[in-house]
This record gives structure tokens, sequence and C-alpha cells, in this order.
């Protein structure tokens, strides 16, 4: 499961910004992940929860996960279109000749952090 490998990854990236910012505890972490990563989001999910008691700064804390459709154009006619939704080939013509023009990106999009209210 390569998911717990980069959720570990995506708790460096957000530690290095939680001590640039003297920052005490995260609130959430948003991610986007594109279709085409072949990353599952419900393991990232089950894995965060594990992670997250890794890290003080992320214990208790949410992770939501917005998922980028992973869409194509064809090469044969020059459709765009999802691909998942499609089964990878084009709508139009049939096709699977295509290149992937989103939805391949893993991204820390963004980290909430709950404001003190003093």
């Amino acid at each position: 499961m390569h998911e717990l490998t980069l959720l570990f990854g995506v708790a460096e990236q957000v530690g290095r910004v939680v001590r640039e910012n003297d920052i005490d505890h995260v609130d959430a972490v948003v991610l986007e992940v594109g279709e085409a990563t072949m990353v599952v989001p419900e393991f990232l999910l089950d894995g965060y929860e594990v992670i997250s008691d890794e890290y003080d700064f992320l214990r208790g804390s949410e992770l939501i996960v917005n998922t980028v459709k992973a869409i194509g154009r064809c090469r044969n006619c020059g459709t765009e279109f999802a691909i998942v939704e499609n089964e990878g080939y084009c709508p139009r013509c049939r096709s699977f000749d295509k290149v992937v023009i989103d939805g391949t990106d893993f991204v820390i999009k963004e980290v909430r952090i709950l404001e003190d209210e003093s």
C-alpha cells in the first residue's frame, strides 16, 4: 500500500510548514488526488488515522481528499473526455489512443490552522 508512504511524505512536508511558521497544531490537511495517480482515496483516509497519531501537530486533525477527474484527449479525433467514466475509450470515436491532460497530480492543496480566538 503505497498510500502510507505518500502519507508519511505529506506529514514531513506539513511538518516543515509547521516548523517554519511556528504553528503548534494543524486542523486539517487538504489533498488533491488525480484519478490517474492510482492512489486510492479510501486507503489515504484509513492510513491517515494511523499516520496522524505519529505526529503531535497532526494528532486529531482531519484529512480531506478532493479527487480530480482524469481527463484525456483522443489522439484520433481530438475529443476531451473523462477517462474513468468512459473506461478509457473516447466517447466520440471509441478509440483507446489518448493523451492524459489532467488528473495525474498528487498535491497538498491546503493546510488548515484554527485561528486563536483570544
